[in-house]
């Protein structure tokens, strides 16, 4: 902390620290103002962003970093985030951890904070910007989250059979990354074929509409691939088990909801990485970006795994998510 406010008070020099730049024009000790981070995610409503989200309080508080939260209602909502972003620069943040719901719609609101000195941390998919634009980035990795799901499709459909998609939008980089490395992955498989590949708009009654209209179109489907937490949650609960022969379900999601849905047998897997590891490493990151270190040497990639219902109980990431519900 290499910073130091001086001021006076009566004759009692008095010296306050800080984590970067100073605060204020003159501070007495115990009257410090922390410095303050905005934490903007794609949405709210997911026990995934508020694990990310309690992770990063926890990491703030302990540096003396204070903390706000802000989320578009929707995935979808790519220019209120945006307005987020800009509406944080406005108000002289000292730093900004966000996760793009669209890499090339927050390009120049983030270019604007850079240029206003705001160190950015970038959670997921860096966007289309050149590195000197944010401090870092931290992620999981979503083209081998479609690998792996494909490779477990293929092994539980014996290496043929129909199968469909369900995305949140063509729009949407994450989303879209997990979709092509899926498809790709099937294609190396002749007899087993991707059919179809729609989309939930990260809405519930669209996402089950999206795995009925798959059913309904290719009545001979075997399997269906969820790439978020809410078309997931949508076929958890689209098909019940006692009135036909369901497709094979493999979705991206954390959800406890989704975790007990496929201990009971209603989904075959889940790919899952870890919030809470994900929130503390963004904070790592924006203190040392803080306090003007190389806070690039701080971007990772977060390991991902694929669970079914055998290997849940030993799964870290499983074990931790319970835990955070406690």
């Amino acid at each position: 902390m290499k910073n130091r406010a001086k001021g006076k008070l009566g004759k009692t020099a008095c010296r306050c620290a800080f984590l970067a730049i100073l605060v204020g024009s003159a501070c007495g000790c115990g009257h410090k103002r922390p410095l303050t981070v905005i934490v903007i995610t794609p949405t709210g409503g997911l026990e995934y962003w508020e694990n990310f989200d309690h992770a990063v309080k926890a990491a703030a508080e302990a540096a003396g970093i204070l903390v706000e939260f802000a989320a578009p209602q929707s995935e979808t909502d790519y220019t209120e985030q945006a307005q987020m972003v800009e509406d944080a620069i406005s108000k002289h943040v000292q730093g900004i951890i966000v996760s793009p719901a669209h890499q090339l719609v927050l390009a120049s609101s983030l270019e604007q904070a850079e240029r206003a000195h705001i160190p950015v941390v970038v959670v997921g998919p860096p966007v289309v910007l050149s590195t000197k634009d944010f401090a870092a980035f931290v992620d999981w990795d979503e083209t081998e989250a479609g690998r792996l799901a494909a490779r477990r499709m293929v092994a539980l459909l014996g290496g043929k059979g129909e199968v469909g998609m369900i995305g949140v939008s063509p729009t949407m980089e994450r989303s879209s990354l997990i979709e092509k490395a899926f498809a790709d992955e099937i294609a190396r498989t002749p007899d087993v074929k991707l059919v179809s590949v729609k989309y939930g708009l990260s809405d519930w009654a669209r996402g089950r509409q999206a795995a009925l209209d798959l059913i309904a179109e290719y009545p001979d489907i075997k399997g269906i691939f969820t790439t978020d937490e809410f078309s997931t949650h949508a076929a958890a609960y689209a098909f019940d088990r006692g009135t036909r022969k369901r497709p094979v379900l493999i979705g991206v999601s954390e959800e406890l909801n989704e975790l007990t849905r496929l201990n009971a047998g209603y989904l075959d897997a889940l790919v899952i990485s870890n919030p809470m590891e994900l929130g503390t490493r963004a904070m790592q990151a924006m203190q040392v970006a803080l306090e003007g270190g190389n806070a690039s040497a701080y971007s990772s990639q977060m390991p991902i795994y694929l669970v079914a219902k055998r290997t849940m109980p030993d799964n870290p990431i499983v074990s931790a998510l319970l835990k955070e519900a406690q």
